[in-house]
C-alpha cells in the first residue's frame, strides 16, 4: 500500500498497518464531527507517525499513485471537513 503525507511524500507500508490506520480515520471523522481541533491534531500526527515509522520512504522520482493521503497535521477543521465532504464521508480518508 502507498501512502502520501501532504507535503512530505509518499511510504510503502505493509498491509496489516491498515488496519490501525482505519482506527485512526475513524477518530479522524469523530473528530470532524464534534468539531475537537486537538483529538483531530492528535489521530493526523499519529496516522503520519505510523507510516513513517513503519514504511520505506518512496525515493521522489519514484512517485505512485497513492492509495492513501494523509493530510498535513497542520490542515485546519474546515480543511479536513471540506476533504471528508468532498469524498464519500462513510469512508472517512480511507476507501474502503
Amino acid at each position: 500500500m502507498i501512502v502520501r503525507i501532504m507535503g512530505q511524500g509518499q511510504w510503502e507500508v505493509p498491509d496489516d498497518l491498515v488496519i490501525r490506520l482505519n482506527v485512526l480515520d475513524e477518530m479522524v471523522t469523530d473528530a470532524v464531527a464534534s468539531r475537537d481541533a486537538e483529538e483531530l491534531a492528535l489521530a493526523l500526527a499519529e496516522m503520519a507517525d505510523l507510516v513513517k515509522r513503519y514504511g520505506t520512504s518512496v525515493p521522489p522520482g519514484r512517485a505512485r499513485l497513492s492509495d492513501l493521503i494523509v493530510p498535513d497535521v497542520q490542515a485546519s477543521m474546515t480543511e479536513i471537513s471540506e476533504w471528508l465532504q468532498e469524498s464519500r464521508a462513510e469512508d472517512g480518508l480511507i476507501p474502503g
